[in-house]
């Protein structure tokens, strides 16, 4: 499972023009971090996918960033997204769900951390995609992804 997911990931960023080798490791982390691979809804919330993206985050993602990006757009729409029922999609595709885990961190103007430095992703994690707000620690993803 982890190899193909990686190879998912991999291709989706190739294809959005995004992807780099700590782009890869970075979104193939969070996924460890949130779900373990093994959820597509959040337990008690409204996130979805194994990369938990909450759909207010990613109403935001659309209206204020892809939307100002018309050949971003175009490819979300080419990989099967549509706002109409946008939830859906991103909770039925694997190559959604990676498009807005990446985005979610495109969005930062922090550089993405270098491959292998574990603890240098778990407080980019914490601090990007987990918010302080969120129920993550460093701890728990340096945990996640030790395994």
């Amino acid at each position: 499972m982890k190899k193909s997911i990686k190879k998912i990931i991999k291709w989706t960023l190739q294809e959005l023009n995004m992807y780099s080798p700590e782009a890869a490791e970075m979104v193939y982390k969070t996924g460890l971090a949130e779900t373990g691979y093994r959820h597509l809804e959040q337990i008690k919330g409204p996130a979805i996918g194994f990369f938990q993206v909450e759909p207010n985050t990613m109403n935001d993602t659309w209206d204020n960033y892809i939307a100002y990006r018309p050949p971003l757009k175009t490819k979300l729409w080419a990989l099967g997204f549509d706002e109409k029922d946008g939830v859906e999609r991103v909770m039925g595709s694997i190559i959604l769900q990676v498009v807005f885990c990446r985005l979610k961190y495109r969005r930062s103007p922090k550089a993405l951390p270098a491959c292998g430095d574990l603890e240098a992703q778990a407080k980019y994690w914490k601090s990007i995609y987990n918010s302080e707000l969120g129920k993550g620690t460093v701890e728990h993803f340096m945990e996640a992804c030790n395994g």
